[in-house]
């Protein structure tokens, strides 16, 4: 039996805790095989465990302003969108599913199609993951927002994500929707 040992260091990674008060005791387990990218990020937005494992509320800040008839939206690097998730701009709103995702074509951003127009995001906007397809003002989010990932975690297939879940505590920076603060209240984000 071979005991393997190994160590990532990378300090670009962005921090956004500032004080952390009141966690899930034990932390919590986090679903991987529903996640796009490699990394789960300190910050990630997390549900109400369900069977015993969370899952996340998967948030992307769109970089560049997208006009009504749109159907690529230009979003900063490190959400964990997946092709075929539905996304919504906003709760209420329409929700359309990505049909592609563009990783390579630059080290800042991703390129996400959506099959139909969302409507115009303004940059610094967001893409929310939406529980299904709405064409009327009928979406909602997928999950209930209860936690905040506080320590970020590399997503490895095949193997659930052990991790803490904060429900008091302050972020600055942190890309929070109103959709979704409306429900983590003990977050204070500046």
């Amino acid at each position: 039996m071979a005991m393997t040992v190994q160590r990532r260091k990378d300090s670009r990674l962005p921090h956004v805790f500032m004080h952390k008060v009141a966690d899930i005791r034990g932390g919590v387990s986090v679903k991987t095989s529903e996640l796009g990218g490699d990394f789960l990020h300190e910050g990630a937005v997390l549900s109400a465990p369900d069977n015993g494992i969370c899952h996340v509320v998967k948030i992307a800040r769109v970089v560049a302003d997208v006009a009504a008839a749109d159907k690529t939206v230009t979003v900063k690097k490190g959400h964990n969108l997946v092709k075929g998730d539905f996304v919504m701009a906003d709760e209420g709103g329409k929700a359309y599913a990505i049909t592609d995702i563009d990783t390579t074509t630059s080290k800042e951003y991703d390129t996400i199609t959506i099959g139909t127009a969302l409507g115009a995001i303004a940059k610094d906007g967001f893409l929310i993951e939406a529980a299904a397809e709405s064409a009327t003002t009928t979406s909602a989010l997928k999950y209930k927002p209860l936690s905040v990932v506080g320590t970020g975690k590399p997503v490895q297939a095949g193997q659930n994500i052990d991790t803490d879940a904060w429900l008091i505590g302050v972020t600055k920076g942190n890309p929070l929707p109103a959709c979704v603060a409306k429900y983590i209240t003990g977050i204070i984000n500046y």
